[in-house]
């Protein structure tokens, strides 16, 4: 069967994106002239004599639904391959909602719907993204269920037996969007990276026997590979209508954000300047105050009832300070309401035998020096919440890279270096990705991702997928 034929038709995925995004107009046409209608006029004097009918709003309503489903497709929402899965189809989601609600506005005043209620525009912007999000989670959840059920997953292979090669297969395993099942690892002729999988097959002749096992898919992972035998690979897979994919070496570009031109026919690799930069700072400030402000007079309450808590079970100080090092490698004083026991900062040494993160990071699942009050805010992510002072203070983001230890940033290569570019955040890719679960080359992969493609739908969509990650606990310790 095709690989096009293996996926998931679009056609049910659109048909409930209409159906939802139509309900939710109507959800709150309900809201706004029925339930909040008592509570506005009498508490706020808001005349509700003057409102449209039923069949006005669900035209309206209809509108918008065509209007979303038409920018999904615009975007490539339907498409069933994402470099971050859920993360890139939030953004898309927003951008595609937002732009409906725009177009939908400007058909009221078209046909001059005096009396249309901007609550229900405003309403329907956060609650139509927030259902389309769940219904392509849960549509995509149950394709790949189907798919694997009925055995229609593709089979592939991957040429190398590196790094890159072992973190695909990972991913491809666990996470990918799609359903793959492997069929295992060829080492190319010409390679000269460090095997580090098992089972790998050594032949010259790579498509015949990507052929005899029955492959559709062949995934070329191995940057050492001489150009001509690439240029073999993919020459003989295209005469025999095998699907290929090529490993592109991004991560060894460190300078900034990169892409592909075309000049005199020939294909080139060009430097652009990063999105985090210029006029796009103050747009992401601007962002970060407008909603940090608000949610930081919310969670006062909260916050002393925390440290009340920290208090009565282990004493003062309430708040741990620790020094980061921010963007370009600016050092500043972070706050996290106390976790551990006082001075846990002098045992770490006594701990190293027990570290179970990779790379220069630190982390004990069932740390000892972790408080009975500690285990509760670690497992909630609610000793962050200080961190909402470093934002006001311009120190850091709602939304960016993890902050490292200064001895962290001393074992970083120079391409992990990138990920200080961007403000540190209190929520970013990584905490929505897994969090303690993945490793440090993962962390600093997603963190350079974030910070190459970063946009203020990227940051919406991050703070919306933080509240099911914390609520999950997932890689929370």
């Amino acid at each position: 069967m095709p690989l096009a034929r293996r996926q998931p038709s679009s056609i049910p995925l659109a048909l409930g994106d209409l159906l939802l995004v139509t309900l939710v107009f109507l959800l709150g046409y309900w809201l706004r002239h029925y339930l909040l209608a008592p509570v506005l006029s009498g508490a706020l004097g808001m005349a509700d004599d003057f409102r449209l009918s039923f069949d006005n709003y669900l035209l309206s309503g209809t509108v918008m639904g065509v209007i979303e489903v038409l920018m999904l497709q615009a975007f490539g929402v339907y498409r069933q391959t994402y470099g971050l899965a859920h993360l890139e189809e939030m953004a898309w989601i927003l951008r595609s909602s937002f732009m409906a609600v725009v177009v939908t506005f400007a058909f009221t005043f078209a046909t001059r719907q005096l009396y249309f209620s901007r609550f229900v525009l405003l309403f329907a912007f956060p609650a139509a993204s927030l259902a389309v999000a769940l219904w392509h989670w849960l549509y995509r959840r149950m394709a790949r269920r189907r798919s694997r059920r009925r055995q229609m997953s593709i089979r592939a292979a991957i040429v190398g037996a590196g790094p890159a090669a072992r973190d695909l297969a990972g991913f491809m395993t666990h996470r990918s969007p799609l359903p793959y099942t492997l069929a295992g690892f060829v080492r190319p002729s010409t390679s000269t990276e460090e095997q580090v999988v098992e089972d790998v097959v050594e032949t010259p002749d790579v498509i015949g026997w990507a052929l005899e096992s029955s492959v559709e898919e062949l995934i070329i992972a191995d940057p050492t590979m001489d150009r001509a035998e690439v240029a073999r690979l993919i020459y003989e897979c295209e005469r025999h209508d095998l699907a290929y994919k090529l490993v592109a070496d991004v991560f060894a570009l460190v300078s900034l954000t990169t892409r592909v031109v075309h000049l005199g026919g020939t294909t080139m690799i060009e430097s652009v300047p990063p999105p985090l930069s210029g006029s796009r700072l103050l747009i992401k400030r601007a962002v970060d105050l407008l909603i940090a402000v608000p949610l930081t007079l919310l969670l006062l309450p909260a916050g002393l009832l925390i440290a009340l808590a920290i208090v009565i079970d282990t004493g003062l100080p309430v708040f741990y300070r620790q020094r980061r090092l921010g963007r370009d490698n600016k050092p500043f004083t972070i706050l996290k309401f106390r976790s551990m026991r006082v001075g846990a900062d002098r045992e770490r040494k006594q701990l190293e035998h027990r570290n179970e993160a990779s790379g220069p990071l630190f982390k004990i699942r069932r740390d000892p020096r972790v408080t009975r009050v500690g285990r509760f805010l670690r497992k909630w992510s609610l000793d962050e919440l200080p961190q909402l002072l470093n934002v006001l203070s311009g120190q850091m983001s709602l939304v960016g890279p993890r902050p490292p230890l200064p001895e962290e940033v001393e074992r970083y290569s120079q391409r992990q270096l990138k990920r200080l570019r961007a403000l540190p955040g209190i929520t970013g890719v990584w905490q929505v990705s897994g969090r303690s679960e993945l490793g440090f080359e993962d962390m600093v992969k997603l963190d350079l991702y974030y910070v190459d493609n970063w946009s203020i739908w990227m940051d919406l969509s991050i703070m919306l997928l933080t509240l099911p990650a914390v609520v999950s606990s997932r890689g929370a310790y």
